[in-house]
């Protein structure tokens, strides 16, 4: 049976952001993958609809769907210079019983000094009116498309989501420590099954990461 898998092997966070007196802080992982079999049906109402109004509240649903799909790790204890190992057989981020033809990869970490436990519930202040009015302008092109628009929806909604989540995690005094974007497609990078990353830069410059991708025909 054909298998797909993304590992996170180890992370190393050069630096924290938690003020002395603590030597140590907490820090909080949020990862989602999405590939071309992505379905959310908020997303097609969304993508059907016209009235301002009924966009506005389609995007707060589907940004809540997307949120609600967000796996997260809290780690404790955690000083300068930390190495995440995730035991010895690293973190499953992504698994998949079909071999996909592209992958995205979002990871945000965050120094947590005031843990929020459920994103989605917080939806009303991650993406005001405004916002929801500025994402919903950027998505109504995307209606046009005749392949894939809803995972090109998923995509820009999500990078959307990164930027409102961490001004959000931040006006709460979690601060970003890490950022991952990355974007895998089976023709480039991984058309003999596997892709491997070793200690890579995130684009925070803060932190260092290692991955591998796994994918099997047989």
């Amino acid at each position: 049976m054909p298998s797909c898998i993304l590992r996170l092997e180890k992370v190393k966070i050069h630096k924290k952001f938690e003020p002395l007196p603590f030597d140590k802080a907490e820090v909080k992982f949020y990862s989602f993958v999405a590939d071309e079999s992505l379905s959310i049906p908020e997303l097609d109402v969304l993508l059907a609809s016209t009235d301002p109004s009924t966009v506005r509240a389609q995007i707060k649903d589907v940004s809540k769907a997307i949120l609600d799909r967000w796996e997260s790790v809290l780690i404790e204890n955690v000083k300068k210079n930390h190495v995440f190992t995730f035991g010895d057989t690293g973190k499953v981020i992504y698994r998949s019983t079909t071999i996909p033809e592209s992958l995205d990869w979002l990871m945000l970490v965050v120094e947590i000094d005031r843990d929020i436990q459920n994103l989605s519930d917080r939806i009303d202040e991650i993406l005001p009116e405004a916002s929801a009015d500025k994402l919903a302008e950027n998505l109504a092109p995307l209606a046009e498309l005749e392949a894939l628009p809803q995972l090109d929806a998923a995509r820009a909604i999500s990078k959307f989501l990164l930027r409102s989540v961490t001004t959000f995690m931040k006006n709460n005094k979690n601060d970003q420590i890490g950022l991952i974007e990355q974007s895998f497609v089976r023709k480039f990078d991984y058309p003999d099954g596997r892709r491997e990353g070793d200690e890579i830069q995130d684009l925070t410059g803060n932190m260092w990461y290692t991955y591998k991708l796994f994918a099997d025909a047989d």
